[in-house]
């Protein structure tokens, strides 16, 4: 009778322990990342007495949860590229709206009415009203260079803002990670569950593979390794590298700019690996600045610098606008005593392509006079507007692409690449986050709570506790009634 309550102890006690996990399942039905869990039980083991084999009950062999190696690390890539994508769709959208022509004068309707004021100044060379409206609508033009060089280097400043802050939540999650290692380590040494501690581990790596593409695995010492691909092993066991930004010298720099944060391990300050890194939002942050945003960059100051040059070009072949002294053969000096009479440049000359955008400005001379705004060909001749005409004429001309283009032309081509590649960002964040929703609603199913079957559960395992129970009730009225013979 002793074994009938000790077989009804074991039962009770795997029954309790059976309904103590399930209802762990029931409140955590809402807990992200959480894994249902499941108590494995098993029968000791049967002794041999008097002959005949007797059972000695149950036992709890281990608390396991369903979990599937395979859907969480396709869950971790496809968290990885839905990043990517959204990240690359927000900061083309950025982008594109410095383009956005719809609610407002762009830099396109602002040059054309920079021609457009020389052909009305070609028609009225001598009025001094319509040169200062060119020179107004000239410097709308230099304005609007500016507007948009220095917004595309606010929107660089502004992800090395951000890269820095990632780096900072890389390393939080890189320090989780490894302190969770150590737990998970020290807990099963000693013989005790760690489900939930597994969980957290693998929503911490989730949230990783978030930043970039990582790879996990267990060494040879039984130690979960956690790897960024193209970059190298992060956290190994109960040890973490910890990362680091630092701001690059305009030579060092990959787009240019003097400042820009690159991304490097904390104990090897001199290896940059910025461009190393895939997948995730760093990596893409680190896309869109030294590829998308560089690229503008370069077209913007390209355009400025043909633009100037070619206006610069025409205007310096011709005369002021005032009297001027010729000599006896009708020759004239490129100076008098109210300044140079040819030669004059419309805008300041650029002296290189890049940061033509942000430098462009008006020459000193057409600022400070009017009359330096040359509209004739010829000396002395109020009527000559070759030179006007021949600058209106160049938003026709094709002097851009290798002269395959108008500036125009080139312009629009420039904004059309930018809304088709944020159209194609903006597809492909649909497609990524619809496989991870897949895959999410896949590990649901998988390893989720379903609250009809743990009621089920908890019916079953309290009938279960509930005969154990009857079992050592039996038992004990067994052993009252032998020891009523006794008396």
């Amino acid at each position: 009778m002793a074994d009938i309550l000790s077989i009804g102890r074991t039962g009770l006690s795997a029954a309790k322990k059976s309904l103590e996990t399930t209802g762990h399942n029931i409140a955590n039905v809402n807990t992200e990342g959480f894994s249902r869990q499941r108590v494995e039980q098993t029968h000791n083991t049967p002794i041999s007495q008097s002959g005949l084999i007797q059972g000695t009950g149950t036992r709890v062999r281990a608390i396991t949860r369903a979990h599937d190696p395979y859907i969480e690390k396709r869950l971790q890539k496809a968290s990885s590229e839905s990043a990517f994508f959204g990240n690359q769709f927000e900061e083309l959208t950025q982008i594109e709206n410095i383009f956005n022509e719809i609610d407002g004068e762009g830099l396109n309707q602002v040059l054309n009415r920079f021609y457009n004021s020389f052909r009305e100044l070609g028609n009225q060379p001598e009025n001094d009203t319509i040169r200062s409206v060119v020179r107004d609508n000239a410097n709308l033009v230099v304005n609007d260079f500016k507007r948009i060089r220095e917004t595309l280097d606010n929107l660089a400043r502004n992800i090395d803002h951000k890269v820095e802050g990632e780096v900072e939540d890389i390393n939080t999650i890189l320090k989780n990670v490894t302190s969770l290692n150590k737990k998970i380590a020290q807990l099963e040494a000693a013989g005790d569950e760690t489900s939930d501690l597994r969980d957290q581990r693998d929503l911490a790596v989730r949230e990783l593979s978030k930043s970039f593409k990582i790879h996990t695995y267990l060494d040879e010492k039984n130690n979960f390794n956690v790897s960024a691909v193209g970059v190298g092993t992060l956290v190994s066991g109960g040890q973490f590298q910890e990362l680091a930004v630092a701001g690059t010298s305009i030579k060092d720099s990959a787009n240019g700019m003097d400042g820009a944060m690159e991304v490097y391990f904390k104990e090897r300050p001199s290896q940059n690996m910025s461009a190393k890194i895939r997948g995730g939002k760093l990596a893409s942050m680190i896309k869109s600045r030294n590829e998308h945003i560089k690229n503008l960059q370069d077209k913007v100051d390209n355009i400025a610098f043909e633009f100037a040059n070619t206006v610069n070009a025409i205007h310096r072949r011709g005369f002021v606008a005032r009297p001027v002294e010729e000599g006896p053969n009708g020759e004239v000096s490129q100076f008098d005593a109210k300044g140079a009479t040819t030669g004059i440049n419309f805008f300041e000359v650029p002296v290189t392509r890049n940061g033509a955008a942000m430098n462009l400005s008006l020459s000193q001379e057409v600022s400070s006079d009017l009359g330096n705004i040359i509209t004739g060909l010829n000396p002395n001749s109020p009527g000559d507007n070759r030179v006007a005409i021949a600058i209106s004429k160049l938003q026709h001309e094709r002097f851009m692409d290798d002269g395959t283009a108008t500036l125009e032309e080139h312009y629009l081509k420039v904004i059309g690449n930018i809304g088709l590649e944020t159209g194609k960002a903006k597809l492909d964040q649909e497609q990524s986050e619809g496989i991870k929703v897949q895959l999410e609603t896949l590990r649901e199913r998988t390893s989720g709570v379903n609250i009809d079957e743990e009621t089920s559960n908890l019916v079953r395992f309290q009938h279960a506790y509930e005969a154990s129970a009857k079992v050592m009730q039996t038992a004990n009225e067994m052993f009252d009634t032998i020891l009523s013979i006794k008396r």
